[in-house]
């Protein structure tokens, strides 16, 4: 007897199909919470370790030379991670493919990072003068600058909620700056620098928002670089992440051994001087930490970074009282709270009602005063049964666009996001 075919709108599910569909949602599930939990620790450990190393009682290392040596960490790391996913015996191919192959974009990306390289030795040397609690906080600023830049160079219009996120992050580090909070490590570092605590927390102050400026800028540069090259390859397939980082890495290691060679505080007789464990762990936590870039693409989102960071600046205050004596007052406790709330503002965790909120403040008309009234109401929704997403364009009038973008595509704007 032939087998009976299912109707249109029966199932063909097996009885178990339910149960495998459960487990990989709660595999899915376990694996996004495992990313939420590393990234925390490391964004958290970051400033710690940095703090730990650069006031520790050994000679000063060279600070260039450690950032080139977590870059051949990330650079050997990537090559491994690229021959796990095109095989052994491809590999070769598709790093002469990719990045000799094409010249031009490969030499695009030595912009972005000579900024990483100045962003890391910045980082740093801002750790030597502020408490790692102060760093972890003015550090979030960056997200301020990526906003502002996304506007000038990428012609982007932010929603209300967002400039709201924007102006309560800047009050939030600016209570910081004046909370004139320290530890135990900030007087010793006063006086070796033979100057006083005020005059090195402004000194801190200035690399770190040069680190943040360079690390917005340099994000904000490659989306925008990304987006150049998907609309001129017409959709064919973005190269792996792991070329991406065996491209940065090339280039900061490029970019790095010159500066190293003209630094003062490297020794040629004793290049590894100040090398103790925890200059080490600074290595490897920074190399180990780029590389968390894919996993966050593959399985994380903005709100999963949002709470990261959130997460990440109260522990690294909290660790920061019984490690160095952190000392601090009510404007940095209420600056704290404020860049907390702004940054889960800005990426959505805080959700406000109502069109007001959720529209661009301005419209083409900008230059006379007036301001759009046009609403999502106002336009014909499409009929159902279609899959269309709404989208407002640059000119802030709605438009439809069928989401039936390429997978590779989207690849490439999440890595330019997430890196």
């Amino acid at each position: 007897m032939p087998k009976r075919q299912a109707k249109v709108g029966e199932s063909n599910c097996t009885p178990n199909s339910g149960t495998i569909a459960t487990s990989q949602t709660m595999s899915a599930t376990t694996i996004k919470y495992a990313v939420l939990l590393i990234l925390t620790i490391q964004n958290a450990s970051v400033p710690l370790i940095m703090r730990f190393a650069r006031t520790s009682e050994a000679d000063p290392y060279c600070v260039p030379l450690l950032v080139i040596i977590q870059e051949i960490m990330k650079l050997f790391a990537s090559i491994l991670l690229l021959t796990s996913e095109v095989g052994i015996m491809n590999v070769a191919g598709t790093i002469h493919t990719e990045v000799l192959g094409k010249p031009m974009s490969t030499l695009r990306l030595a912009i972005p990072a000579g900024l990483f390289f100045l962003q890391n030795n910045c980082m740093q040397l801002a750790n030597s003068y502020l408490p790692a609690a102060v760093f972890q906080v003015t550090y979030q600023g960056k997200t301020f600058i990526v906003a502002i830049l996304s506007v000038l160079m990428l012609g982007r219009r932010l929603e209300r909620f967002k400039w709201l996120g924007i102006a309560g992050l800047a009050l939030g580090v600016s209570l910081v700056q004046v909370s004139k909070s320290s530890d135990s490590k900030t007087e010793a570092v006063a006086a070796q620098e033979h100057t006083d605590a005020y005059s090195t927390m402004l000194l801190g102050l200035a690399y770190v928002l040069t680190a943040a400026s360079c690390s917005g800028f340099a994000n904000v540069y490659f989306e925008k670089m990304v987006k150049t090259t998907e609309n001129a390859s017409n959709g064919s397939k973005a190269p792996s992440l792991w070329v991406r980082n065996i491209q940065l890495a090339s280039f900061t290691i490029m970019l790095g051994i010159p500066v190293l060679n003209l630094s003062k505080s490297f020794d040629v007789n004793n290049p590894w001087r100040g090398f103790n464990w925890s200059v080490w762990g600074v290595a490897i936590n920074n190399a180990w930490g780029g590389l968390l870039v894919a996993v966050i693409v593959k399985y994380g989102d903005n709100i999963l970074k949002g709470f990261s960071n959130a997460i990440s600046t109260v522990l690294a205050t909290i660790i920061s009282i019984p490690i160095f004596g952190f000392q601090t007052g009510y404007p940095f406790a209420v600056g704290v709270i404020l860049v907390i709330w702004s940054t889960m503002v800005y990426g959505r965790m805080i959700q406000f009602k109502g069109d007001w909120w959720n529209t661009v403040p301005f419209t083409p008309q900008m230059a006379t005063g007036e301001e759009s009234s046009l609403e999502l109401n106002d336009v014909e929704k499409p009929k159902s049964g279609k899959n269309w997403l709404w989208k407002k364009n640059n000119l802030d009038s709605l438009s439809l666009r069928h989401t039936t973008s390429s997978a590779s595509n989207g690849r490439q704007l999440k890595t330019a996001m997430a890196v």
